[in-house]
């Protein structure tokens, strides 16, 4: 048997394999054994496709014949009987003809289906037509016929599809159908009636009468029980036709965009309907046994109307599917108008005036309903009426009007896959947290008025995606996510929680939690606005908080010679502010750094622990050179030597025994406010501040001494006495007369070299602490000599000073001074 078939494709094969002479068409073969199929495509002429297959193929021969984008201006020299064979499909689209002369079609008896749309014909060539009355199919669709006249089928009466679309009909005979027709297709042209035509088409099983203009069908429609399918849609109806009622075998109505006000109850007695599209329309009221005997009916779009209630007209469709009723009027629901539709998947009842759900006293646990949408409605509160649908996958409640939940709205929905609560009124979402949701992956909880997330997800084992963007949340508790562990077919994944445009994104603790969240497998997500560049938040704040700083050990040079002391240098990060207001260390970005050089007298060197970033806001001053100071004679003495009003260099020296201090000096208009930090501590410490140039990183070296060891008699030249009841840790030491007026004429004598010489770099030791502090300079504009003094920051260390006494550097060294000085423009590199 497998070789009989082999044997009789061969053969048919052969028909096209041994006919290369038959170019520029070409040959396939058909699904028959016996038939070919010839296409011949942009040929000059007609002549051209005649002398190209004539006598070519065997004259028993089954052919279907395509002839496309040719020019066929001489149709009429030839006929199709001079190829001499069996032709029995004829296709003549996208040629461009006008018109179809008589001659070239004589003699086609065998032919069964033509289609010559696709051209400009402005009428229906009834003449070559008559030529061919086997002929079943006729397709005349996307020309220019203007009507349809009694006389133009009259010889291809056994017809039985008829394709008119997309012409400009505008009128239509009675009787000039054919009554064999099975089929009518004259959608999309610009009838307004259809005048009685095919009120005798008793055999017509399928009508096409969209995109038209027709206004009613009454009296139109053929009496019987044969029509299956009604397209009708995209017209004026404004209602269906009385006889409707009597069509039995109707199976598919589609009359959506139109006028229609009611069914009339015209549709109850079709048993046999499946499908009814009725959205679009003006329907105000549906009638309890609309459907009184339509239990086949699957699916039932009857969106975008006017209806105000159901009226339980749905209860005897039980094999419904999917029913669309949203764009309606509905004000109340019920459960029971679902009641018994055990096959019903799909209910959208979106975007009505839903204000109450009812909850159906029978139960809804016989339903199998999938995807339930309540979405754009009024819903104040669910009162428990879709608890029990386990068998629900997706829920939409969003953008209602929902203020709280109750425990047991969900109850039951074992199922459930998405739950949509966006755009509502909800406080908390504490209900879940009592609520078993074993299948929920997506929650989307945005636009709400959520404040805080405490064991909400308690409830949701397998929970991968939670929006809570654009609440209130500004509290989020470790425990969140604390039974819960995403899981998307059964593969374990990441909990995402989505957290945009919420107080907690500027959270100080927030990076804390990023952690935390991140060893029980979820992730944080979201941006900020808290931060100058736009990227995830818990990518950003580790940047923040865990900044890796080099650390180099070099020597300090004191008048042009290095002092033989290990020295750590680092980099801290500084805060900024804003709106006169100190930010916390989370939202402050990196801004210049600032580099501390500290000296250490002990050989073992450790690394220095990063102090927090101090608020010192300076401006970039020129360079400035630093000058000589001598040693104090008197413990309790402090002197400031004023510098020199330039433009290159500023400097000033306090000494005190007092605790920390701030002073401020305004020397004149032309010279900014000298900041002076007295700082008191039992070492000796010396720290030297220089003003780096602009993009460049200011230097602050510091200089540590440990105590003297207990075996050490104590120079009273070399301690300092600290007058803090806190920090005194050593008695005050007495000099004599002669020792103080020594002193004293030692200062006088270099007070005298600093004003003959400014260019000296010496730093002497004094035998009391000093702080050697730089004042702010603002950099004069181009072109200007003149400097504008900067608002005063006297108080800046002292607006913090409880927050830096625990987060300084003196947490490691006490008794170590705090000067730091920020270039306010970044560097380079």
């Amino acid at each position: 048997m497998t070789s009989l078939v082999y044997t009789v494709f061969h053969l048919a094969s052969l028909q096209c394999s041994v006919r290369p002479e038959i170019s520029p068409c070409t040959c396939e073969t058909g699904k028959a054994w016996n038939h070919v199929e010839l296409s011949c495509e942009k040929l000059e002429s007609f002549n051209a496709v005649v002398d190209s297959l004539a006598n070519k193929l065997n004259a028993d021969t089954n052919i279907d014949l395509k002839i496309t984008h040719s020019q066929l201006d001489d149709l009429e020299m030839r006929s199709f009987t001079d190829m001499n064979f069996n032709l029995y499909k004829l296709r003549m689209q996208w040629n461009s003809l006008k018109s179809l002369p008589e001659v070239p079609f004589r003699g086609l008896s065998n032919v069964t289906y033509l289609s010559i749309g696709d051209n400009d014909l402005d009428e229906i060539p009834k003449h070559a037509l008559s030529h061919m009355p086997s002929l079943l199919t006729l397709d005349m669709g996307r020309c220019k016929i203007r009507s349809v006249q009694q006389e133009d089928f009259r010889g291809i009466q056994r017809v039985t599809n008829l394709i008119l679309v997309s012409n400009i009909i505008t009128r239509l005979d009675r009787g000039s159908f054919p009554k064999s027709l099975l089929i009518l297709h004259l959608g999309r042209n610009q009838l307004e009636s259809l005048n009685g035509s095919l009120h005798d088409l008793h055999n017509l099983e399928s009508l096409f009468i969209n995109a038209n203009n027709i206004t009613t069908l009454d009296d139109e429609l053929p009496d019987g029980g044969q029509l299956r399918l009604l397209m009708a849609h995209n017209n004026r109806l404004e209602r269906l036709p009385a006889n409707m009622a009597g069509m039995h075998s109707l199976e598919t109505v589609h009359i959506h965009c139109n006028q229609l006000r009611s069914f009339d109850r015209v549709l109850r007695n079709a048993v046999n309907l499946s499908e009814v599209m009725a959205d679009n329309n003006e329907l105000e009221y549906l009638a309890q046994d609309e459907f009184a005997s339509c239990s086949k009916v699957e699916t039932l779009q009857m969106g975008c109307n006017h209806i105000k209630s159901l009226n339980s007209s749905l209860l005897p469709i039980l094999k419904l599917k999917n029913a669309n009723f949203s764009f309606n009027d509905i004000e109340e629901f019920s459960m029971a108008e679902l009641h018994g539709l055990r096959s019903l998947k799909t209910l959208q009842l979106s975007s009505n005036r839903i204000q109450r759900l009812l909850p159906d006293p029978r139960g809804v646990q016989e339903l199998m309903l999938v995807n339930l949408d309540l979405d754009n409605n009024r819903i104040e509160a669910l009162n428990g009426a879709l608890a029990g649908l386990g068998n629900l996958r997706i829920l939409n409640l969003a953008g209602n009007r929902l203020e709280h939940l109750q425990v047991g709205d969900f109850d039951g929905m074992l199922r459930l896959d998405i739950l949509d609560l966006t755009g509502n009124q909800l406080a908390e979402l504490k209900p879940l947290e009592m609520t078993l949701l074993p299948s929920l992956k997506i929650l989307k909880v945005a636009y709400n008025n959520i404040t805080k997330l405490e064991q909400d997800f308690k409830g949701l084992p397998v929970l991968c995606q939670a929006n809570l963007t654009n609440n209130q949340i500004s509290t989020i508790s470790s425990e969140l996510v604390t039974n819960t562990r995403c899981k998307n077919h059964n593969v374990p994944g990441k909990l995402e929680i989505h957290l945009d445009d919420n107080p907690i994104m500027c959270d100080v603790d927030l990076n804390e939690l990023c952690r935390l969240m991140e060893l029980q497998e979820a992730r944080i997500r979201g941006r900020s606005q808290c931060f100058e560049n736009d990227q995830e938040v818990c990518t950003v704040l580790p940047m923040l908080y865990n900044v890796n700083l080099p650390i180099t050990v070099t020597n300090l040079k004191l008048a042009g010679r290095e002092v033989p002391k290990p020295m750590v240098q680092v980099i801290m990060p500084s805060l900024i502010k804003a709106n006169n207001e100190l930010l916390p260390p989370l939202i402050a970005t990196l801004r210049n750094p600032v580099l501390i050089s500290t000296t250490l007298v002990n050989p073992v060197i450790s690394p220095l622990p990063l102090a927090p970033p101090l608020l010192l806001t300076t401006t970039t001053p020129p360079p400035p050179l630093p000058l000589p100071v001598a040693p104090e004679e008197d413990k309790n003495e402090t002197t400031t030597a004023n510098p020199v009003a330039t433009n290159s260099a500023q400097e000033t020296t306090t000494t005190t025994s007092t605790t920390t201090t701030t002073t401020t000096t305004e020397t004149s208009s032309q010279v900014d406010p000298i900041e002076v930090i007295t700082t008191t501590a039992p070492t000796t410490t010396t720290t030297s501040t220089t003003t780096p140039k602009p993009n460049e990183t200011l230097p602050v070296i510091v200089e540590l001494q440990d105590h003297n060891p207990p075996d050490t008699p104590v120079n009273q030249t070399d301690v300092g006495v600290a007058q803090d009841e806190a920090s005194a840790l050593v008695p005050p030491v007495v000099l004599d007369p002669l020792q103080q007026d020594l002193e004293r004429e030692r200062e006088r004598e270099r007070e005298r070299e600093l004003e003959r010489d400014l260019d000296h770099e010496a730093v002497a030791k004094t035998e009391y602490e000093t702080v050697e502090y730089i004042p702010n300079l603002v950099q004069p504009p181009v072109g200007s000599d003149a400097l504008t003094p900067p608002p005063s920051k006297a108080n800046a260390l002292e607006e913090d000073s409880e927050s830096m006494h625990s987060n300084s550097v003196h947490a490691e060294y006490p008794h170590a001074a705090q000067s730091l000085q920020i270039p306010e423009e970044p560097p380079e590199e």
